[in-house]
């Protein structure tokens, strides 16, 4: 399935703060890879519709949270599967990053989280193998991508099967000068 891409806004802004259209022939329009909405330094939602996406190093760009999500999130922080459990208890709690467990992401709760790597790490059951299943994630991860996060996933039985393999890949992931 390829990747969600977003038409580029109809207008952007030039150097004094101008609307610069890209309807007239300026800027002929240019698909990027984005998600829908982002929060601007204040909290609000920007459309890409409308608005520019932010990057991710930029220190007044922060990852999307919907509030909502949060109650959800502490369930399932205290419910976790099997292969959720293991992987925090024996690895990411004890990881040299800091990671979150069940973090809200936009619309989506994400298994783990480190903000350091811009890291997203997902555990999948047998639900993400169906064919809708496959496609959700496809999408989750092309909107979470767009956002500069790189997103790895592991199914629960290779966390419960080959712990040390999916902590081996993980430690991998650290940068050799880190950030």
């Amino acid at each position: 399935i390829p990747p969600i891409q977003y038409l580029v806004p109809p207008f952007s802004r030039g150097a004094r703060g101008d609307r610069i259209s890209n309807i007239g022939g300026i800027m002929p329009p240019i698909q990027y890879l984005v998600p829908p909405f982002s929060r601007g330094a204040r909290g609000d939602r920007i459309s890409h519709i409308g608005g520019i996406m932010p990057q991710l190093s930029n220190s007044n760009f922060h990852l999307p949270y919907n509030p909502k999500l949060t109650a959800i999130a502490k369930q399932m922080r205290q419910n976790p599967t099997p292969a959720e459990r293991k992987l925090w208890q024996d690895c990411l709690r004890y990881f040299p990053f800091r990671v979150l467990r069940q973090r809200p992401i936009d619309h989506f709760i994400v298994d783990f989280y480190c903000a350091s790597l811009k890291l997203v790490i997902e555990v999948d059951g047998e639900s993400h193998f169906t064919q809708q299943g496959k496609q959700s994630d496809a999408e989750r991860t092309a909107i979470l991508e767009g956002y500069g996060l790189r997103v790895i996933r592991f199914t629960n039985v290779e966390v419960l099967e080959n712990f040390e393999g999916v902590c081996s890949e993980l430690q991998g992931l650290i940068p050799p000068n880190p950030p």
